[in-house]
């Protein structure tokens, strides 16, 4: 007796392994589901794995005729064991290390639960039906027209999918509302600033070129001494560029809040000291690419001296996936939070789930527009989903 594991993408892609393998006389002896990959949880790809045999006595398959092939058989409970028995004995003269053990009727209830899966999918001389119900593949050319990859859309989808009766997936509006669950749980990771009288919170904003740093501090500054009435300095340390510093010397004029230029990690942290009664200070860095190992050691060395409290890490929505991962990859290490800019520009905020389900820092905050202090908002799990899904559910 020939038996052989099959693992694929579904129940129909690993029938129809087994069926051009062993032949369409192959008898099932185990079935379920497995795990592969993954991170926190998420993104660990869904197989099907299915254990079948065959005796060594074959039938001429080539010689037969298509219409007279019998469908996969699935028998009964002595059957499974006494093949199993013979499974076992091949494993262990292949690899003695593995031990295996077996209850039948476990095995059993594990085949059932994509067992009727299997029946679906078998018909006479044919396996390879697709496994994706015309709802669901709706649902995830949703999810991918709204920006996210087709593999964060099926990690997101297959617990519905798992959960849900195939005949409730045409009431949207359920299906809409379970995903809005699935997305949140995603976006559950956020944390803002929280200043105290006791202490001075010192904040540093971290990032490449051109993502809107010295704007975001602008707006945060503004929001928390203006609206919060906290004291607040801001430094920077952007003496790369002549326009950054008067942007932000104009922000402090305009607030109220008093603004220091340094061009060294010393004067950095003189200036700290300088300002030890606020509540709050902002240090503005340059722009730094993540390729360029000098600039990095640089802005090391300032973070070094200034040792910062919190460390924002402000990337750009509009950036693709690829290079927002190679340039967390390079700032992870210096970094405590994420800041979310240029939401108002991107068509597809779909990618911020395949972004979050990648990175393991809490979202602070998500810029949408250049309006000071107004186009800021604290991130929390529900606005994000809306940034994701949109403002509201488009089936109620």
């Amino acid at each position: 007796m020939r038996v052989k594991r099959f693992i694929g993408d579904n129940v129909a892609d690993t029938m129809g392994k087994i069926k051009r393998d062993l032949g369409s006389e192959a008898v099932i002896l185990q079935t379920r589901q497995i795990k592969e990959g993954g991170f926190l949880g998420f993104f660990a790809r869904t197989k099907v794995e299915i254990t079948a045999a065959i005796e060594d006595r074959q039938p001429n398959h080539a010689a037969m005729n298509p219409a007279e092939e019998e469908p996969v058989k699935v028998v009964n409970t002595d059957a499974i064991k006494k093949a199993y028995e013979a499974y076992r004995e091949k494993e262990n003269e292949n690899t003695r290390e593995q031990r295996i053990s077996y209850d039948a009727q476990s095995e059993i209830k594990q085949m059932h639960t994509i067992l009727k899966e299997i029946k679906g999918h078998i018909t006479k001389g044919d396996v390879s039906i697709s496994a994706e119900s015309k709802p669901y593949s709706d649902w995830i050319h949703f999810m991918t027209d709204r920006g996210a990859s087709r593999e964060t859309a099926a990690e997101l989808l297959e617990p519905i999918k798992n959960d849900l009766a195939e005949d409730q997936w045409k009431n949207n509006v359920k299906v809409f509302e379970l995903l809005e669950n699935q997305v949140e749980r995603l976006c559950s990771n956020t944390e803002v600033i929280r200043p105290s009288k006791s202490r001075t919170l010192v904040v540093a904003m971290v990032g490449p070129t051109g993502v809107g740093k010295t704007t975001t501090i602008g707006k945060l500054a503004a929001g928390f001494s203006i609206i919060e009435r906290r004291k607040v300095a801001l430094i920077t340390a952007d003496t790369f560029r002549v326009a950054a510093v008067e942007q932000l010397r104009t922000f402090g004029e305009i607030i109220g809040v008093p603004v220091e230029v340094v061009m060294t990690p010393e004067g950095l942290r003189e200036a700290i000291d300088i300002h030890a009664d606020k509540e709050l200070i902002f240090i503005d860095t340059a722009g730094r690419s993540p390729q360029h190992d000098l600039h990095m050691d640089e802005l090391e060395a300032f973070l070094d001296k200034a040792k910062p409290d919190l460390t924002m890490l402000v990337m750009s929505v509009t950036t693709n996936l690829a290079d927002q991962m190679k340039v967390y990859e390079r700032f992870k290490k210096l970094s405590t939070h994420l800041i979310l800019t240029k939401l108002d520009e991107s068509f597809s905020l779909g990618s911020i789930l395949d972004l979050l389900a990648k990175t393991n820092l809490p979202v602070a905050y998500l810029t949408n527009g250049q309006n000071v202090p107004d186009d800021i908002d604290a991130a929390t799990s529900e606005k994000l989903t809306r940034y994701v899904l949109g403002e509201e559910n488009p089936y109620v």
